[in-house]
């Protein structure tokens, strides 16, 4: 009888010891994932989100920051500001949204330099709400690719904590360390479908105006038509001009601008494209729009000006597809000269 009991109560001490181990592993590993996923995916509240600071490896005094101007986010690093490009502050939160941790890498304080989670060799993040309250604050560091399942990995760790993270994705590799990328770039309307008129005003006169007519055909103001297909074209490589380099501190009150675009366009309406002499022979010119003001573009990097103030004879003429000479004749029809 004793002997069963002792058995019975062995056994009720082994499910016990059992309950606890779990419950400790339980609350362990909830407690490892709220100092992350909690802070990140649960508290991301992105309508709350007001600035953004993104401090990189390469320039850690000089933070890249977003913020909002009203219902308008801008970007300014150093004594440069312009306007965001149009999805970089909701880019950088889904990033975040999306982070799943997919292991933990270390704990250990020593091992971060290994991950380049420290406060020098990783990109912090640190996400501001409306009262300047810390939303996140994020490091994100090492790269790494796993080729058995072809994934890549990026190593983070939540400022504050020791943990380090390993994350599924690319996110070491989405955010980008140039200021420029997180600038608007637009300077025209790309739906060149919706233009109804183009007014080139250039000097000593020799400015014009193609304009579309109820047929849909593209003729001067003075009523001739256009080559149809020189003007399509040409309107085309304008609408595409969303990609210029940056000029910084340029002053538009030091001379008029020589080259004036007004497009018209519905139901976009009307924007105006202008072109100023640059300070130096490298420019050439600099660009500016009333699509993005304050920000300036480079005349000549990607042939920049020419491309958008084009000549009166691009709507009067257009150029002929090369054609391929295709593939060489079989051997066996091919002449032999002997």
């Amino acid at each position: 009888m004793n002997k069963k009991l002792n058995n019975k109560t062995l056994f009720l001490i082994l499910i016990a010891l059992l309950a606890i181990y779990g419950i400790s592993h339980y609350i362990s590993s909830k407690r490892g994932e709220n100092t992350f996923r909690t802070i990140l995916v649960k508290h991301l509240d992105t309508s709350k989100v007001a600035s953004v600071y993104i401090y990189t490896r390469e320039k850690k005094g000089h933070p890249i920051h977003l913020f909002l101007q009203g219902r308008k986010w801008m970007v300014s690093q150093d004594e440069n500001t312009s306007i965001a490009e149009e999805r970089s502050a909701n880019y950088i939160m889904e990033q975040l949204q999306q982070l799943d941790p997919d292991r933990l890498a270390s704990n250990d304080v020593n091992q971060w330099k290994d991950y380049l989670v420290t406060d020098t060799s990783g990109t912090r993040i640190v996400m501001l709400g409306t009262n300047k309250d810390t939303i996140i604050d994020v490091i994100v560091g090492k790269f790494g690719f796993m080729p058995q399942q072809k994934k890549g990995i990026s190593y983070v760790r939540i400022n504050g904590q020791n943990e380090v993270y390993g994350v599924e994705g690319f996110l070491s590799m989405n955010i980008s360390k140039d200021f420029d990328s997180w600038r608007n770039r637009k300077i025209i309307f790309p739906e060149f479908q919706t233009y109804k008129a183009l007014t080139f005003t250039y000097p000593d006169d020799s400015g014009y105006t193609v304009k579309k007519d109820s047929a849909g055909n593209w003729r001067f103001d003075d009523g001739k038509t256009t080559d149809s297909l020189g003007a399509v074209n040409t309107i085309g490589t304008i609408a595409r001009q969303n990609y210029g380099s940056f000029v910084n501190k340029f002053d538009t009150n030091a001379h008029p601008a020589l080259f004036i675009l007004k497009v018209e366009a519905v139901p976009f309406g009307t924007f105006l494209v202008k072109a100023y002499p640059a300070a130096d022979t490298i420019n050439k010119y600099v660009i500016t729009s009333t699509l993005d003001p304050g920000s300036y573009f480079s005349g000549s990097k990607s042939d920049l000006f020419n491309k958008i103030f084009a000549g009166k004879y691009a709507f009067l003429h257009h150029t002929e597809p090369k054609k391929s000479a295709g593939p060489p004749p079989p051997m066996s029809v091919r002449k032999v000269n002997r």
